[in-house]
């Protein structure tokens, strides 16, 4: 797997951005965001701008992050890498979302605002950011690019589809083919446990893990026992009692979770949601089930839609991407181009540039990527 090694500051302190601006956005309710531009030094007229979609839940125009001892910013990456090419990027408070001071997450939720954090509610925030900056002289000729990641794949597709503002290509990560709630029933059926788990045991690449390969003394092995699985026995894992474990092992153990989600948004229990789930709410989870599924939605774009996608993402089915190509095919439609990546996740591998300085393949294609649209 290539890698390619960049150079940090121990503060990272970006390397290339040389303009940097708070922008405040007034949306479509009355409300206010604040979002970060930061361009390459010495351009009036930027070629092109990158809006980054988030992903599901609170997140800031920073999303400064601490995970163990490293303490990091997730977007300066993006703008570093974004800005070196000649192309601005900007990123956004989340409505209800503020920048906050206690790890891990560092933000701080003003529930009333956040509950209005819904599928369309985002859309709309897109589009009124597309708006304003539109009017900025530096963007009235500039190419807008979404680079939308996991649930973002789906916001970002929402906002072209609509046509409301323009959008000149979409760069999907971590792509979302299914409506959410196929999503979530798929996270729940055990698949997503094999994924996360093959990296350790499947040592043939079958998507079962046999006796040999779960007892192995293999270090990696061993990691998985004790750290993922807490030594669990090899028999106590084996609900289907078949001397493998594959999905439908896991399934015995997570499909009841799945049930008791759809209780918790059925009556409500936000609080439950947050706790045991993630930190969103149940009517986010029932507008976002309501919704046509990219599969469809994509295609009746034409515009150049980029999907990055990794091969042990645990949280959207690799298989949605060969769907998505599939259906493409059939329909004679050439505006779309799919990169898959072995061994990344769901952030594609994100995690190495803070733990190890380097940018996985699959980050590096999406800034590559970028580069085309400025021909």
């Amino acid at each position: 797997m290539q890698k390619i090694l960049i150079f940090l500051i121990a503060t990272f302190v970006n390397i290339y951005v040389f303009g940097e601006e708070i922008v405040k956005v007034q949306l479509s309710d009355g409300e206010n965001i604040s979002g970060q531009l930061k361009l390459p030094d010495n351009i009036d007229n930027v070629p092109l701008l990158v809006i980054f979609v988030h992903g599901t839940g609170p997140n800031t125009y920073l999303n400064k992050r601490k995970i163990g001892n490293i303490q990091f910013n997730y977007f300066d990456l993006f703008a570093d890498e974004f800005n070196k090419r000649g192309i601005g990027f900007f990123s956004y408070n989340r409505r209800g979302v503020e920048i906050g001071d206690t790890p891990p997450y560092y933000d701080k939720i003003d529930s009333v605002k956040y509950s209005k954090y819904l599928p369309l509610t985002e859309t709309e925030d897109i589009e009124a950011i597309i708006s304003q900056l539109k009017k900025d002289k530096r963007f009235s000729n500039s190419k807008i690019a979404l680079l939308g990641m996991s649930e973002g794949t789906i916001i970002a597709s929402m906002v072209a589809d609509r046509k409301i503002e323009k959008v000149d290509a979409l760069l999907l990560a971590g792509y979302a083919n299914d409506n959410l709630y196929d999503v979530i029933k798929w996270q729940y059926s055990g698949n997503s446990s094999m994924i996360n788990l093959r990296k350790y045991f499947d040592i043939n690449r079958d998507n079962m893990i046999s006796k040999a390969e779960y007892e192995s003394t293999d270090t990696i092995a061993t990691m998985g026992r004790t750290r993922v699985l807490r030594n669990a026995s090899f028999e106590s894992l084996d609900h289907v009692n078949d001397s493998i474990l594959d999905f439908r092992d896991f399934a015995i153990r997570t499909t009841p979770y799945f049930e008791h989600l759809l209780k918790m948004v059925d009556s409500g229990n936000d609080a439950l949601i947050w706790q045991n789930y993630f930190r969103i709410t149940s009517s986010w989870l029932k507008a976002h089930f309501q919704l046509e599924a990219n599969k469809t939605r994509l295609l009746r774009l034409d515009i150049p839609i980029f999907i990055f996608h990794g091969t042990e993402d645990g949280n959207v089915p690799v298989e949605g991407v060969y769907d998505i190509q599939s259906r493409f095919r059939q329909a004679n439609k050439t505006n779309l181009k799919c990169f898959i990546f072995e061994e990344h996740n769901h952030d594609l591998n994100y995690l190495d540039w803070p733990f190890e300085h380097l940018i996985s393949e699959g980050l590096n294609s999406i800034f590559n990527t970028s580069e085309l649209l400025l021909k």
